[in-house]
Parts: C-alpha cells; structure tokens; sequence
C-alpha cells in the first residue's frame, strides 16, 4: 500500500508522526496480542494462563511482529487439545506404543502417577503399576479461534489508537 501525501505546510507534523509512530505501533500490537492471549485462556478446556504466552518477535525494523504461543513445559498437551486425540485427530497419529498401534490410535495408556490431576478414563493395572485407558477427544482450536474472535476488536483498537495519534498531533 502507498500513500502520498501533498503538504503546503506542517512538516513538523508529520516528522512527529513519523517519530512516534514505531512506538504506538509496539504498544497497539503487545495490546492486541494480550488480548488474542486472553481470549485463549478463556477457550482452552484448563484455562492455563501460565502456559498461553506472547511476546513481541522482531522490533528492530519499521515492521512490528508478535506471537501468542504455547509454553511446552507447562502445557505439554496443548497441541493435541488443539488438534484432537484418537479417532478425533486432524494430525498424523504421533504414539509408538504396541497397544496404540494395534487400536490404529485411537487408544493408548497414560500412567495415573504421571497425571497432577484425575481424567475420566477407566483405570486399569498393568504389572502392579495403574493406567488411564484413554481414548481419543475432539479438537479445540482455541488457539486460532482466539484470532479470529477477538479480530474485530483488535482492529478497532488499533484504529482508535492511530485515530488518537492524528487527533494529537495534528491539533
């Protein structure tokens, strides 16, 4: 996109434009992504705010670039919640287990001394040690759903915020 602007005056107005702009932009995409990340907690099953994050990626241009992500160590299920589990998967089925295999992915054993809290998943035991039979569970995409819903919303808000940027400057 490219804008020409014809000025007769008021150079120094548009100079200031140009030097407050970088930092409007940082404040107005950390805003969004705080934003796209609470909408995230709210639609993942566990609510997990340690371990949906962001943080802005790459400031050191004129090109502003944020991620919303999430934590691995403190959310190591997150990506099957997001894509699915057993006969629900969208993803190539990731387990090695002899037990997986014969039952094509769609059960596998989880160790209930593994688990911080209880699933609703039959146990049963296995050499003196228990399990989880677990079978598979539909996806949530609480990730890009979180985008998408709060989309609207960010962009106002980056609209009112240049909006504010004109209104100050060009007073």
């Amino acid at each position: 996109m490219e804008i020409k602007v014809k000025v007769k005056h008021g150079y120094k107005r548009i100079n200031k434009i140009i030097d407050i702009l970088p930092k409007i932009s940082k404040e107005i995409t950390s805003e969004i992504l705080k934003n796209i990340r609470g909408y995230a907690i709210r639609l993942e099953k566990g609510h997990n705010e340690q371990g949906i994050l962001f943080e802005l990626v790459d400031v050191s241009t004129n090109e502003v670039k944020g991620r919303v992500y999430t934590d691995k160590d403190a959310m190591p299920w997150a990506m099957f919640e997001h894509f699915g589990t057993g006969d629900y998967r969208e993803m190539q089925a990731v387990g090695v287990t002899q037990h997986f295999l014969d039952t094509g992915g769609s059960q596998w054993f989880i160790p209930v001394s593994k688990v911080e809290k209880p699933l609703n998943y039959p146990i049963i035991e296995i050499q003196g040690s228990q399990f989880y039979i677990a079978h598979g569970v539909r996806a949530n995409h609480f990730m890009t759903d979180a985008e998408f819903q709060s989309r609207n919303e960010n962009m106002e808000k980056a609209k009112e915020e240049i909006s504010k940027l004109f209104k100050e400057v060009c007073k």
